[in-house]
């Protein structure tokens, strides 16, 4: 029993000084720290999540951007949807607008006048105006009716990526004059 009593005392020693070091001792004890950096007072900052620290071997998530792409709903008036990309660009619009809608965005009315197939072969920012070049295709099947929701939905994405600039509509490399089978005239700018 006094072997016990003993080793019980000498082990609530070593706890209370353990106490003192850890809780007590470390208020009056600052280390020099070379490396200080200084907290922005800027009222900006505030809500701001710390910036993550790089380590060599991680690579940090890329933050994703929202942009908007312009379809039409069943009631023939256009619907805007928000699709994510971590860079999102006038292109990048443009290509999730040809992708077309999701299921569950087809599933709640929305659909597009543009034809599946249709591919970006470019887009240009070319002495103030803004180029959208597509595949032929894009002019084919539908009626007037169709192609002009077609232009609109290209139109009114390009507008909502914040586009002042006139936009102009190419097909397969040429300024388009005149689309389908009717021979619909087109105007230049789009917008």
């Amino acid at each position: 029993m006094g072997v016990f009593i003993r080793t019980l005392i000498v082990c609530l020693i070593i706890c209370v000084g353990y106490y003192f070091y850890m809780f007590l001792g470390k208020e009056s004890y600052e280390p020099l720290d070379t490396n200080k950096t200084t907290v922005s007072q800027d009222s900006n900052n505030y809500n701001r999540a710390p910036e993550p620290k790089k380590n060599d071997n991680e690579q940090l998530k890329p933050q994703m951007q929202k942009m908007k792409v312009c379809f039409m709903s069943n009631d023939s008036t256009v619907h805007f949807v928000e699709r994510e990309a971590e860079n999102a660009t006038l292109e990048g619009a443009i290509n999730e607008l040809l992708k077309g809608p999701t299921k569950y965005e087809t599933a709640h009315g929305v659909y597009s006048e543009i034809p599946a197939d249709v591919k970006l072969m470019w887009v240009k920012d070319e002495n103030g105006k803004i180029i959208v070049n597509l595949t032929k295709n894009f002019e084919y099947g539908g009626g007037t009716s169709s192609i002009q929701n077609r232009i609109k939905q290209i139109k009114l994405t390009v507008d909502s990526f914040n586009q002042k600039k006139p936009v102009y509509l190419y097909l397969d490399g040429k300024q388009v004059e005149y689309m389908g089978g009717e021979g619909i005239y087109i105007e230049q700018p789009l917008n």
